[in-house]
Order: C-alpha cells, then structure tokens, then sequence
C-alpha cells in the first residue's frame, strides 16, 4: 500500500517568516504553486502563507507589514512521510485543503497537492484494470500544528 513519501513532490521551496511579502509572491508565482511552509531559523515549521494570505493585502492600510510573519497561518496540516496513502486522501477530504506537508519528524521533507493525489489515484486504476482504488475507509491519523 501506497505511503506519503511515495506520493510526494519532494522538491520543497520554504521561506524564513522575516521574508518579504512581495518576494514571497514573486516565489509563489514562479513556481506556480499555491502555498509555502514557513520554517524558522532551527529548521521547525511555524506555518504556511497561501494565496488566500495573501488577498490580506488588498484590504490592509498599513504598508509597514510587509513581512511573511504578517500574513502566514499558523493552522497547517502536515502528515508523517509514512502514513497510508488513504489517511492521506481523507485528510484532504476532511478538511478541503489544496496541499498537504509531508514531515519526516519535525522537517518538511514534501508536499502533497491534490493533482498529486489524483495521479496517484488514476495509475492505481489503470494498474489494476478496474474502476476502484485503495478504500478510502481510514483511521484518523493526521496532524495539525498547535
């Protein structure tokens, strides 16, 4: 059965919470990708900054916050790079996200989008010749930032 890291896109782009905002969506364009994990100085993940951070731009007067620290959540889901491809799938339909950080303890070592999961389903179907994947029945094992 199909684990996180199998799934992965471990070509990881992540940024200090000092880094400026337009940088950041200089990044985020380039790269054409929807959020970054936020790490600090020691390596932990302190949070995410997506797209939808971002239009807090539009409607904020104050030109003084132009830091990732500014605008990023804190509310991140991440998954352990061994967990089961299906508890992986429910996380993404429990709780509607775009993109899912695979942690190898407390490092961010990749990330799992939904095209990504959706590939992963497709090669499942096409090898088994038929119209099912892996069940999507699983236990709860997911992970959110405190």
């Amino acid at each position: 059965m199909a684990q996180a890291k199998d799934i992965m896109n471990a070509n990881v782009i992540v940024i200090d919470p000092d880094d400026l905002v337009d940088e950041v969506m200089a990044r985020m364009l380039e790269s054409q990708i929807s959020g970054l994990p936020v790490v600090d100085l020691s390596g932990q993940l302190v949070g995410v900054i997506t797209e939808y951070d971002l239009l807090d731009l539009v409607w904020d007067p104050d030109t003084g916050k132009n830091k990732v620290y500014h605008y990023m959540t804190r509310d991140v889901c991440t998954v352990d790079e061994n967990e089961d491809f299906t508890a992986v799938a429910e996380m993404f339909r429990i709780f509607s996200i775009r993109r899912l950080l695979v942690m190898q303890g407390e490092q961010v070592v990749g990330v799992i989008s939904r095209r990504d999961l959706i590939q992963h389903v497709l090669k499942l179907r096409q090898q088994s010749g038929e119209n099912s994947s892996e069940s999507l029945l699983v236990q709860q094992s997911y992970h959110r930032l405190p």
